[in-house]
Parts: structure tokens; sequence; C-alpha cells
């Protein structure tokens, strides 16, 4: 992917690689946590170039790849319809899953909590069309207000300064809602499978959040010190 920034937002070279891999790699989690795997998912990001290249960025990534790109072309098939199986009795078995994918029910908060991210996400601008009632605090569309923030910071920024805001939402996104609730559902999800696909998408997961805040810290300085450079 190519970073499209406006002349005023520089990208040092430090921060590119993360920059061109962070909203592919919440796309992957959103797409395999959101919806059980299909067998053209499964296809296409196995044989994503730039997704081999942001798996690198965490252990879990590499988990992952080497689980998706080490398959046959003829495996495919019968490896997808295990991970469908894995994913519902996951996600959709309200009577057997041993825990909900939702920041509510893993923080033992409310149903009307689901109302405050609602509003985080309206406050910045963004309404997801659900086509399958999805809950606003579902661990798939948190990711995915990140990834669509991340999309708006790197295409749709005309200066340093909405740069800079769309930045500190994700940060601050980051730090009261996925990182307060995301150790807990991966702890649980490890316990609870087996599947190199889901043990591979929790790791990266366990990983990448903490490392992608440490980052979104790191490059808010650097704007900054830009910025107070140019005054």
């Amino acid at each position: 992917m190519t970073i499209q920034t406006v002349p005023s937002l520089v990208v040092p070279e430090a921060f590119s690689l993360w920059l061109d891999s962070r909203g592919l790699i919440y796309q992957l989690l959103v797409d395999f946590l959101g919806r059980a795997p299909s067998l053209s998912r499964i296809a296409e990001w196995s044989r994503n170039r730039q997704m081999g290249v942001a798996a690198e960025m965490t252990e879990g990534g590499r988990e992952l790849k080497r689980y998706l790109c080490s398959q046959e072309p003829a495996s495919l098939p019968q490896i997808c319809e295990k991970e469908q199986q894995e994913y519902k009795r996951l996600m959709n078995n309200k009577a057997a899953r041993p825990f909900i994918p939702r920041e509510a029910a893993q923080l033992g908060r409310a149903e009307e909590f689901c109302n405050v991210i609602a509003d985080v996400y309206a406050s910045a601008g963004i309404v997801f069309k659900k086509c399958s009632g999805e809950a606003d605090d579902h661990i798939a569309m948190e990711l995915e207000f990140m990834a669509v923030m991340h999309e708006r910071m790197l295409y749709n920024s005309f200066s340093v300064r909405s740069a800079m805001e769309l930045l500190e939402i994700q940060e601050r996104f980051l730090e009261d809602h996925l990182l307060r609730w995301t150790p807990i559902f991966c702890e649980r999800l490890n316990a609870a499978t087996g599947s190199p696909l889901y043990l591979g998408l929790s790791h990266m997961l366990e990983e990448f959040l903490p490392q992608d805040l440490q980052m979104l810290r790191a490059w808010k300085s650097s704007l900054e010190s830009s910025s107070a450079a140019m005054v």
C-alpha cells in the first residue's frame, strides 16, 4: 500500500512500515473475528504479499502467516470448513461458548454500555452499516473503527493538525476501550481453542494493540516536534 498523504504530512522512515501495515492488520482481524472465514477470504489473505510483510511485526502474525501460507490449494476447502465450525463454536453458540466477544460482557458492564461506544463512533462522524445486528462493542466493530480512523488519518488529512486530531481519537480509543478488555478476551480465547487460525489471531491481537499504541504515541511526538520546528 502506498502512503498517499498531503505534502505537509511527512512520514519519517521509522514509521512508514508501521503505517503501511497497521490498516491491513486491523482489517485482517476484522475479517476473521467478525464473521466465519470463507474460502475466498482464506485464499486472499494467504496470497497477500503486503500482509506477509505486515505479519512479521508480531510473533502471532508470523504464526498466522505460517499457517495460512503453508496450505496446499487442494486442502483449503477442508481447512475452511474446519475453521468455520470453530468460529461458530467460539462465537455463535451461546449455550457453549466460554466467552462473549464484546467489551461490556468482558468487563461485566450493563448492556446499555453499548451506547457509550456508539457515542464514540458518532462523535468521530462514523455510522456503521450493520447487516446482522452487530453490537457496537463487539470486537470486530471496535477494530473496524480503528481501521476506518487509520484510513482517514492517512488519506483525508489536509494538515498535520487534522492528522493529529485523528491520531488522538485512536490513541484514546485504544487506552479507554480496546486495551482494557482485549487482554481478557485473548486469554479466554487462548484457553478455549486449539485452532491455529484463532490462536494466531489471538496472539496477533495481544501483541499488536499495545505496540500500535506505542507507535501512535511516538508518531504523535514526531509530528509535534516537526510542527514546533516550523514555527
